[in-house]
């Protein structure tokens, strides 16, 4: 009966430090902003890197529209959003396969940065503008 008692409790012991561990939070991950956190939802904002120009319309903290200044390219486009201080966010999307979007926007001070990273291992990296439309 010990032997049994003490074989329970092992395992019993053994389940929890698993699902404790299983649990516990990655130190290195990036929190994603709610639709409360982001600041911009609801807002559209004019985005002009000089040879680039869009409208971004961010319909919640996991959805925005963008679009160029002639209306003959835009998207919908799922995006993550993390808060990085003072109304400063990271925010990623990708357009489609193999292109990838990461921007850090100022949302304060009016200013964006953009990484975009196409298919054939080329990058492009600009500062801009960031305005909000009223």
């Amino acid at each position: 009966m010990l032997r049994k008692t003490l074989a329970t409790t092992m395992l019993a012991t053994t389940v929890m430090t698993g699902a404790a561990l299983a649990q516990t939070a990655d130190p290195h991950a990036v929190p994603v902003a709610s639709d409360t956190e982001f600041v911009a939802v609801g807002k559209s904002y004019n985005v002009d890197f000089g040879d680039q120009k869009f409208r971004l319309d961010f319909k919640s903290a996991k959805e925005m529209t963008f679009t160029s200044p002639d209306g003959n390219n835009s998207a919908n486009v799922d995006i993550t959003v993390t808060s990085v201080g003072n109304d400063v966010y990271m925010i990623y999307w990708s357009r489609r396969a193999g292109q990838h979007v990461v921007h850090v926007d100022d949302f304060k001070n009016g200013v964006a940065y953009t990484n975009i990273f196409l298919p054939d291992g080329t990058a492009s990296r600009r500062k801009g503008t960031l305005v909000e439309i009223k």
